[in-house]
């Protein structure tokens, strides 16, 4: 069972979504529900001898500050009528990207959860950039909630799977949430026809089973898609409720270097999608 759960607000159309999310799995778990108000402050002016005092910038930050408390008080109204342990945090981010604050204050945190953006377009920027440095920079599994998916609780579960480390951590991760399954789907995609030489498809299986989990196997050819869309069809098809997917990425100077199916799975899904890296 999760015990502590983290969401931060990046301002995203799927926040309240994200957030109706987080609330029932700290209800289903009994966890502890940390929400994060984020308030971006644009950089002072800096000139060769340091930073410029500037009374405009001074009154945008009052102007932030001012809003963030707003919302603050917002969210804890929110909070105050749910049957749930949980707080409300005030944060600022100066000197540091909001997105990269909110991956340090995921450190203790057993899952952070994140609102996702459907696309790849102006007003995707934001809830991207929160999940990526959540992703590769906190150092615990992130489960992106797009606009409009289906409220907890969720039952049947998608497993994109291959044997890599970044997988078999998502899976393991997402243990708690597995374990109040009705069905999990253990899927790998067929790119190339050949079996899996390890078989790690089926001794997954077999260790979820033996969690409990009513676990199975599924393999499915790609058919001229790409390796995320063929996921995505089949968990329509299945009607599974989430996915669970290994993230790849690597550190960059603020830019996106994403695996290609990690990228598609988190600009394409339109179901909450359990990340793990």
């Amino acid at each position: 069972m999760y015990k502590d759960l983290m969401i931060p607000m990046t301002g995203a159309g799927a926040d309240e979504d994200a957030l109706a999310l987080a609330i029932a799995l700290a209800k289903s778990h009994g966890a502890h529900l940390t929400v994060l108000e984020m308030v971006d402050l644009p950089m002072p002016l800096t000139h060769p001898w340091g930073l410029m005092p500037d009374a405009t910038m001074y009154e945008a930050h009052a102007i932030l500050r001012e809003r963030g408390a707003k919302n603050l008080a917002r969210l804890q109204a929110r909070l105050a009528v749910e049957s749930v342990s949980s707080e409300a945090r005030l944060i600022e981010a100066l000197y540091s990207e909001a997105s990269r604050s909110a991956a340090r204050h995921a450190y203790d945190a057993d899952l952070t959860i994140v609102a996702g953006a459907v696309g790849d377009n102006a007003d995707s920027v934001v809830p991207h950039a929160y999940f990526v440095d959540l992703l590769l920079e906190s150092g615990r599994p992130v489960l992106v909630v797009p606009p409009r998916s289906a409220p907890a609780p969720m039952r049947r579960f998608a497993i994109a799977w291959q044997p890599t480390r970044q997988t078999s951590r998502a899976v393991h991760d997402a243990l708690p949430l597995l374990e109040q399954a009705e069905r999990v789907d253990v899927l790998t995609i067929d790119e190339d026809g050949t079996p899996d030489p390890q078989q790690s498809g089926e001794r997954i299986v077999r260790h979820l089973i033996r969690h409990g989990i009513d676990a199975h196997r599924i393999v499915r050819p790609c058919l001229d898609q790409s390796v995320a869309t063929s996921i995505l069809r089949y968990a329509h098809e299945a009607g599974s409720q989430a996915l669970i997917a290994g993230g790849y990425g690597h550190s960059r100077l603020r830019e996106w270097v994403l695996g290609g199916t990690t990228r598609e799975l988190l600009i394409g899904a339109d179901l909450p999608v359990f990340f793990g890296h």
